[in-house]
């Protein structure tokens, strides 16, 4: 991809970003609208986004594409985790930071910021369908490995990965194997409804920004650490093993726009569900956040540099 296309991507990326910020410091995006805006884009916006992904004709090898994605990033979980044991063991951290830690630095944020970034840079069809591959690898180490940081003995539920997004994931998966369609009306409905998605997703990381308190996240080493694991090191390590595998290009990109998100929101919520440094976690998401306005963008124009298109 054109240096020069990336980076007018990337900037109107940015600027959808800034449009949620504008509007909540301005007043007008309450935060019972933020909190509405973001269960109405996961649990409606998104599945129709995932099924709309399912009208890809001519490429047979996507679903293919797909699935080396989800392998190779639950493995990039996993080795992220390691690390942030790692990391924990060296810095002396209570239980409760390395919970932090992994919940925030290994896993990045695959919805609200891992979708829009694959359907601007890859196209909708085939971002969408790496981003759905991508929440449902995030799902799985979340829910089977992370959530018992936060709650010890925790025993895994199914109905845990039984939300709107999977099953639409699933379905979308289901329907790209067998090469049906959808009929044309539920098509245009699903495409022309889950287009909303990726500026709503976007706008809601501005008004994350936007309720920030930017000048406290100054002064905590730890988060510090969370950034620079999560928005350079980790990705940076990520690109240099795709630079090294026999993969193409497009699906390099894929796994490394992934690989340098910035922290999921998920690890705050749980934090605050079971009162586990809930603070430090809501801070280490915000401080990620905040930062990926340098590091996202630096990431991926490494990214169109190592791997072209």
């Amino acid at each position: 991809m054109a240096f020069g296309v990336l980076a007018g991507q990337i900037t109107v990326i940015f600027l959808e970003v800034l449009l949620g910020y504008v509007g909540a410091r301005s007043g007008i995006i309450k935060d019972r609208d933020s909190k509405f805006l973001s269960d109405f884009i996961m649990k409606l916006l998104l599945p129709c986004t995932m099924l709309a992904g399912a009208a890809v004709d001519g490429e047979p090898e996507l679903l293919t594409q797909a699935g080396v994605l989800f392998v190779l990033l639950l493995a990039l979980f996993v080795a992220t985790t390691g690390l942030c044991r790692l990391s924990s063991w060296l810095h002396h951290d209570t239980p409760g930071k390395y919970a932090v830690l992994v919940g925030t630095a290994a896993m990045p944020n695959c919805g609200f910021i891992g979708l829009p970034l694959c359907s601007a840079l890859l196209g909708t069809a085939r971002g969408t369908v790496f981003a759905g591959m991508a929440m449902a690898s995030y799902n799985v180490w979340f829910f089977t490995y992370v959530v018992c940081l936060f709650r010890p003995g925790e025993k895994i539920r199914l109905k845990t990965f039984i939300t709107p997004t999977n099953i639409a994931t699933v379905a979308m998966l289901v329907l790209l194997a067998i090469g049906w369609r959808l009929p044309a009306p539920v098509q245009q409905f699903c495409s022309t409804v889950g287009g909303c998605t990726t500026p709503l997703a976007l706008m809601i990381v501005g008004v994350l920004l936007a309720d920030s308190d930017i000048r406290a996240l100054l002064h905590t080493g730890f988060l510090y650490r969370v950034t620079l694991l999560r928005g350079i090191l980790f990705p940076l390590l990520f690109m240099l093993l795709l630079w090294l595998l026999p993969l193409d290009n497009v699906l390099r990109t894929g796994l490394s726009i992934i690989a340098c998100c910035p922290a999921g929101s998920l690890a705050a919520v749980l934090a605050k569900q079971t009162g586990t440094e809930a603070t430090l976690a809501s801070q280490a998401v915000a401080h990620s956040t905040v930062c990926m306005l340098v590091t996202v963008p630096a990431m991926l124009l490494l990214t169109g540099v190592m791997f072209p298109m």
